[in-house]
């Protein structure tokens, strides 16, 4: 009877087993199943943002990219010189790329310790072009207010929305009397669709974040307009993560971005487009943006402004004016004003602007320029000029880098 009790028991038991394991294998299955279909939507969701790239030699473009930064390596570092402040790749000619050398003044000396204090016409084979134009500085900017004819233009741009677009004005609760521009909406990339389901807003860290702090806290609220405008703000938003720039670095610790979100209140009404522009389709990888290409902004300032990309894969020093600080950046994007339509393509305060091709797919994050006069400057005849222009991040780098998406 005991033997009799143990084999039976031993049968269940084995019965037991079989059927727990059998059920394990199941569910193991079903959850292979999910992972793979969860990941296989994701690719085909991040394959449709982007756009369709065009024909380009990427192996002759890898070339050029190695040997200008080995230039920036030395020429960019401290100390080196303080008349080359940004060195990036641009064309002489259709399917020609030359490496462009930007300097303050050409009648002054480039470097700071000879033997050599000229700049040679070619680097490896690749020609060398000198550009002069006034240094970049971000874009915020304290109590910034231009004297426009339009009431309507103003109020547009600088005014309390109702329903928030990108372009409009908004910054910092803590950035007392400064300004800028919210960019665009965006989603946290998720495995859970709740989360997916929350809107956040794109600018740039030094618009939406406070950088004498490390870290965000509850205090980085975002109002609509930003707090430096003459019109009542309120809370639209609280800052969730940037990408904090390291100032006064060097280039052998560079900068890539300078972005931030924050999560849009629910109670909140927006609208997915930008002024004068409409709403985007997607992102242009940043080995895909081409020299010459058109590239159009709205900003809190100048509105809506076009210009097309003069240099890709720009290494550049850009000014901090509040802190009288410099900030190194890499492989960025340079933008030069469609003249005579347009004489300037950013102004203070734009930073955070989105910059969108030509086609509504979004290719960089306005944060920097300048607009200097050159005019009282005299130049050499193999030295070009360049004036009023904007820096964007890429937006492939800004969205890898805060791991979003744009909201489409």
């Amino acid at each position: 009877m005991i033997l009799f009790l143990a084999q039976e028991s031993r049968q269940i038991v084995r019965q037991v087993v079989t059927y727990n394991t059998e059920i394990t294998w199941i569910v193991a299955v079903l959850v292979v199943i999910w992972l793979a279909v969860f990941f296989i939507q994701k690719y085909r969701r991040a394959k449709s943002f982007r756009r369709v790239p065009k024909n380009k030699n990427y192996k002759n473009l890898n070339k050029i990219i190695k040997i200008k930064d080995e230039l920036s390596a030395i020429w960019l570092r401290k100390g080196e010189s303080n008349k080359i402040h940004a060195i990036g790749i641009g064309k002489l000619a259709p399917g020609e790329f030359c490496i462009q050398i930007f300097i303050n003044n050409s009648n002054e000396k480039m470097f700071e310790n000879p033997p050599s204090d000229q700049i040679p016409n070619e680097y490896r084979g690749i020609p060398l072009v000198l550009i002069q134009m006034p240094q970049a500085s971000f874009l915020a900017q304290e109590n910034y207010f231009a004297d426009f004819s339009a009431e309507e233009y103003k109020n547009l741009i600088r005014g309390e929305q109702a329903v928030i677009t990108g372009g409009i004005s908004g910054a910092n609760t803590n950035l007392n009397g400064e300004v800028g521009t919210i960019g665009y909406f965006v989603r946290r990339k998720s495995m859970f669709p709740n989360r997916r389901k929350e809107v956040y807003l794109l600018s740039n860290s030094h618009v939406f974040a406070d950088l004498r702090k490390e870290i965000v806290d509850e205090h980085d609220l975002i109002l609509q307009p930003s707090p430096g405008e003459s019109a009542n703000s309120r809370p639209i938003a609280e800052l969730t993560n940037f990408a904090h720039p390291k100032l006064e670095n060097d280039v052998n610790e560079a900068n890539f971005v300078d972005a931030a979100i924050a999560k849009l209140f629910r109670q909140q009404t927006h609208k997915t487009l930008i002024p004068m522009i409409g709403a985007i389709k997607g992102f242009a990888e940043k080995k895909t943006v081409e020299i010459g290409e058109i590239s159009r902004k709205f900003g809190r300032t100048t509105g809506y402004t076009a210009g097309k990309i003069f240099s890709i894969y720009l290494d550049i020093w850009i000014k901090y004016d509040r802190t009288g600080q410099s900030s190194f950046f890499k492989n960025q994007f340079l933008v030069e004003p469609d003249k005579p339509n347009y004489e300037k393509f950013v102004e203070k305060g734009d930073s955070g602007s989105l910059l969108v091709d030509g086609e509504n797919y979004a290719s960089g994050l306005i944060f920097a320029g300048a607009n200097g006069n050159l005019a009282e400057q005299k130049t050499s005849e193999n030295v070009k000029q360049i004036n009023n222009y904007g820096v964007a991040n890429p937006m492939s780098d800004v969205l890898s880098k805060l791991k979003i998406e744009l909201d489409i």
